[in-house]
């Protein structure tokens, strides 16, 4: 055990020190504290550990509420008070911008969220068993050690009441009808209604039927959906489905139908003023015309149709699709086209002159080098890139400046607050155009 003080937060929301000419990782630190530390394993020439004290803490320091903090790996910054969460984020995007783009950036403030905590609508847990019976939670950090956490203070208060429910009956089961592994719940921001989506190993109908009647009168649920592996079923999953399969919400003035299958983020509040943002910096007429990549339901790309703009909708997730189709017609909204397919054939398929914009929400990974590409061929005067990993952003950035675009704009969102995770929507400009 030696003695520490913490310089910065890197990506991931651990300390760095250094000792010795040893870059040294700590969970739960802030900049400037001096830490007592035990060290733990090394992986490529760094040190990861623990803290034993601290010794000298930082006046941004709060006692974290939550009774697992320590153990969950659903959080990294709850003891961290939240105006200085904000600061320590815009701080390690400028760094990896600058240090994997090779990009010098004045990152503006972070937009934070309305609630920093009880801001979640959706919250996946891990179904597993103890001794008084079944209960949810999440995975401990660093390993597949169950933590109880069904009463995660990430989800707001209704919701909680809704989850204490579906706990307090796997409670009180020994056995349940099916393999349960895992539960999502989904709760409508605008409306208050709730899905709950299992997913079991191996089961048949009568399984997930029975499953099914064991919930379905907690208040709110509107639809419980079961989905169970396909392991002895040819390799394909099986689904079942109790009332619907879908919540309601709204996005200003727009109703979005929410599927099982589909992906939206969880801070429904502050995605609203991230899509209110993007229509502000593409001030969408009639003559735009937006290529919209990994679109998802459209909760960014519909808005623009909404405003005028012509909307070509991109996704390879067949619920996605028919979500964001039944969003346009739900909302009479008709300057949209839908496709269904990988961004990369999208764009191969594409030409250049075609679109006046891309918008792009690529998944944690990045930017494929074919879809890389693809958008530099295709040519277009803009792009608006939403990321929520900031070294993935940094590098595809850093190539895309290399190909002839120059960044005009940058702002961060604060989508997920205790956590180190950072939602960055991005204008750039090609500088041929």
């Amino acid at each position: 055990m030696s003695t520490i003080t913490i310089e910065k937060l890197v990506q991931g929301g651990r300390g760095l020190a250094r000792q010795e000419g040893q870059v040294l990782l700590v969970r739960g630190v802030i900049p400037g504290e001096t830490v007592s530390f035990l060290g733990g394993a090394k992986r490529k020439g760094v040190q990861e550990g623990t803290v034993q004290e601290v010794l000298k803490p930082s006046p941004d320091r709060v006692a974290a509420p939550c009774p697992v903090y320590e153990i969950c790996g659903g959080c990294q910054l709850q003891h961290i008070q939240y105006d200085a969460q904000l600061r320590f984020k815009r701080e390690i995007l400028a760094e990896t911008l600058t240090r994997v783009g090779k990009l010098q950036i004045d990152v503006p403030a972070i937009v934070a969220s309305p609630n920093p905590y009880g801001y979640r609508s959706s919250v996946r847990f891990v179904v597993f068993r103890n001794k008084s019976g079944f209960t949810l939670g999440f995975h401990e950090e660093g390993s597949h050690a169950p933590v109880p956490a069904a009463g995660c203070l990430l989800v707001p208060e209704a919701m909680r009441k809704v989850i204490a429910d579906v706990q307090g009956r796997l409670a009180r089961y020994g056995k349940l009808p099916a393999q349960a592994e895992s539960l999502e719940v989904r709760r409508s921001v605008a409306f208050g209604s709730t899905l709950l989506s299992w997913r079991t190993g191996p089961a048949m109908r009568s399984q997930a039927e029975k499953l099914f009647a064991l919930f379905q009168d907690v208040p709110n649920v509107v639809g419980q959906v079961v989905t169970a592996s396909g392991e002895g079923s040819g390799g394909r999953s099986q689904r079942w489905v109790l009332g619907q399969d879908w919540i309601a919400d709204r996005l200003d003035d727009l109703l979005f139908r929410i599927t099982d299958g589909t992906f939206v983020q969880a801070n429904w509040s502050l995605t609203e003023t991230l899509a209110r943002t993007l229509a502000e910096w593409t001030t969408p007429s009639s003559g735009l015309r937006v290529l919209e990549l990994y679109s998802g339901i459209g909760v960014l790309g519909l808005p623009l149709a909404r405003r005028g703009a012509l909307v070509t909708e991109v996704e390879a997730n067949r619920w996605a699709l028919a979500d964001a189709r039944h969003v346009a017609k739900t909302n009479h909204i008709g300057r949209c086209r839908f496709r269904h397919l990988q961004a990369d054939e999208c764009l191969d398929a594409s030409e250049s002159g075609e679109y006046d914009a891309v918008l792009m929400g690529p998944p944690r990974t990045g930017l494929s080098p074919e879809s890389l590409r693809g958008l530099l061929a295709l040519n277009v005067p803009r792009l608006f890139y939403v990321s929520y990993d900031p070294a993935t952003l940094a590098r595809d950035l850093g190539k895309l400046s290399a190909g002839g675009y120059r960044i005009a704009r940058l702002q961060a969102f604060d989508m997920f607050p205790q956590t180190a995770h950072l939602e960055t929507l991005v204008e750039m400009r090609n500088s041929g155009c």
